[in-house]
Parts: C-alpha cells; sequence; structure tokens
C-alpha cells in the first residue's frame, strides 16, 4: 500500500544517516549530491523491530543520472545481537488460528513453546493466554507483549489483544534483547498494526461454529455439542489527507456459549474407628458393607482366571473374589 511520505536526512562526514521511528513497510531509499550521480535503492522491507542497514554508493557524474537497484541480497544486521523472527501479514492472513489470537502465531518460531492449559481456548479475553509461552525456555509470564511499542502487560498478564485482521506483523525477539526492552526474562512478543494509506482498504469477516455443521462430536451417546462460537468483524483504513495523514479502524464481536457441565469433588476424612484400622462402617453408595482387601494377600488360579485376596474388614471375613479387568474389580 502506497502512503507517499517521504523523509529527509542529512548525512555526516563520514556518509552516515539514521531514519529511527519508521513504519514496517516497503520502502525506497534515494541517494543524492551535487556533482554526483542519483542512486536509488528500491523495495527495501522493513518489519517490526526490524534493524536494516542500506549502503548506498553514488558515483560522480550527472545529478540527471540515475542508478536504481531494484533486487538486493538479505542484508545483514550490524547494529543488534537480538534472535529474532517475524510473523509477516500473508501468514496472519492465511493460517488458520481458531483462538483468533495474533500472539499464537509466535508458537511459529522454533524457540517458542505453548505453556497454556490450551492452545484451542487462547482467547484474546483471557489473560493469562497471551503471556503462556515460554520463550526461550521456561519464561511463561515473564516476557515482554507489546503492541506497537506500547507495553499491553499488566504483572505477568495481558490485557488489550488486537483482532487478527487488524495486525500487519508479530515479531518475536529472543533473548538477549537489546537494553531499550525492560520487565523480560525471556525476550519481547511485538505486534504492529495495521496503518492508513492514499487508498482506502478493508476486509469483513464471520467464522461460524454450529454443531449443525459439524461432525459427530460425542462417538458414546452421539448427542449433539452444545457449543457455539460466532466472530464477526471488519477493518477500514484509509486517508485523511493525501501523503499526511492517515486513518485505521477496526471492530470484532464475539458470541460464545460453552457447555457448563456440572463439576462436584467428593473429599472423606477417616473416622475414629478407621484411623484404629476398623473399616466396618465403610459403606458403598448403595449401603453395602466396602471390602477392604489386603493386597499382599493376592493369588491368581491360571485354571479359573481368578484372583482371591483376603478381605481386612472386620465385618467381613471372607475371601474376596473378583475378575481381573471386570466392571465389578475389587478394590
Amino acid at each position: 500500500m502506497y502512503t507517499g511520505v517521504e523523509n529527509v536526512k542529512t548525512t555526516d562526514t563520514a556518509g552516515t544517516y539514521l531514519f529511527d521511528f519508521v513504519l514496517p513497510g516497503t520502502y525506497g531509499v534515494t541517494a543524492e549530491a551535487a556533482g554526483f550521480t542519483k542512486s536509488v535503492r528500491e523495495k527495501v522491507e522493513v518489519l517490526t523491530r526490524g534493524d536494516v542497514t542500506v549502503n548506498v554508493s553514488i558515483e560522480v557524474g550527472d545529478l540527471k543520472q540515475t542508478i536504481t537497484v531494484a533486487e538486493s541480497a538479505v542484508e545483514l544486521k550490524f547494529n543488534t545481537s537480538t534472535l529474532a523472527h517475524t510473523v509477516q501479514g500473508t501468514m496472519l492472513d492465511q493460517l488458520p488460528v481458531l483462538a483468533r489470537n495474533p500472539f499464537t502465531l509466535a508458537l511459529l518460531d522454533p524457540a517458542v513453546v505453548n505453556d497454556y492449559w490450551d492452545v484451542e481456548h487462547r482467547y484474546p479475553f483471557y489473560m493469562w493466554s497471551s503471556n503462556g509461552l515460554d520463550v526461550g525456555g521456561d519464561t511463561a509470564g515473564h516476557y515482554d507483549l507489546l503492541l506497537d511499542g506500547i507495553p499491553l502487560g499488566v504483572a505477568s498478564r495481558g490485557s488489550y489483544m488486537p483482532p487478527m485482521d487488524a495486525v500487519r506483523e508479530v515479531a518475536v525477539q529472543q533473548n538477549s534483547v537489546d537494553a531499550e526492552f525492560g520487565f523480560s526474562a525471556g525476550g519481547t512478543l511485538n505486534v504492529s498494526m495495521k496503518s492508513g494509506t492514499n487508498e482506502y482498504h478493508g476486509t469483513v469477516y464471520d467464522f461460524g461454529r454450529n454443531p449443525a455443521l459439524n461432525a459427530l462430536a460425542n462417538r458414546l451417546d452421539r448427542s449433539t455439542s452444545s457449543t457455539r462460537n460466532h466472530i464477526w468483524g471488519g477493518t477500514l483504513a484509509g486517508l485523511i489527507l493525501k501523503n499526511k495523514l492517515f486513518t485505521s479502524f477496526n471492530y470484532e464481536q464475539w458470541s460464545t456459549t460453552e457447555p457448563t457441565e456440572p463439576i462436584s469433588t467428593a473429599v472423606t476424612l477417616p473416622t475414629d474407628a478407621e484411623k484404629t484400622g476398623d473399616f466396618s462402617g465403610a459403606l458403598t453408595p448403595d449401603g453395602s458393607l466396602r471390602p477392604i482387601y489386603d493386597p499382599f494377600s493376592t493369588k491368581f488360579d491360571a485354571m479359573t482366571n481368578t484372583v482371591t485376596r483376603v478381605c481386612r474388614s472386620r465385618a467381613m471375613l471372607s475371601p474376596g473374589v473378583y475378575r481381573p479387568h471386570g466392571p465389578d474389580d475389587g478394590q
């Protein structure tokens, strides 16, 4: 996308120049001076948190002459020792991410491992989800989350997570990062947002999850799933003043229904009698005596394929018999 924004810098006596605070994108670099030919370098790609060195050579000659370099080899990063990996916009647009959380794409970096309880439920509104990653080691909750360079973290949690369609790139920087970064024991994750250009552009999307369109969810009782997940939104970017001022807008809404199965936990403590070894009052749910077997008395009969064990419950002294691997095995 074209913005037409220009930035002019003057080199020092050694020919050194610096463009800082450059938005991610593809640029052209032009060098010119009186008595020298103009030199143009095209297709200079600047990634999020990128550090690009462009060496431009100019020759003595007429300023009307222009030397244009359209393609060049990959430039080395001379000013940083940080190991970085950038997930570019094409991956954001084309890779399926069920949780719709842009930080999930950091898992494409071999140095990043999931430490969250479930990748599928790494929803943006779950504060732990974006910080549940190990970057270059056991560092979950101890790295920095940035949005266009602005911290997103709240202690060891995340805060605002932008919609996927509003993100340009996701950059993963692994230790050791530059001194400008803090609050990080394992690296930095930086998301850069899309911006407006001289052309209006945008997206509209809708993701629906409905059991009517799903395969069989429960293979045991063949019941349908009650999960519903509906995500819709859009983006719109364009110009306010040509070549000067731009705007970008995005909106996303979630309508999610998750089954809430009842969860119960039963905890029992030993009675005074049980503390002395008397389990005669230990009953099963149907009211019968719960047998307590001595595991060291186990004997296997190969002829009948049965196992006998001595029951130590004071109210039941006869040997208990059970069949291995059966539904009514002894306890």
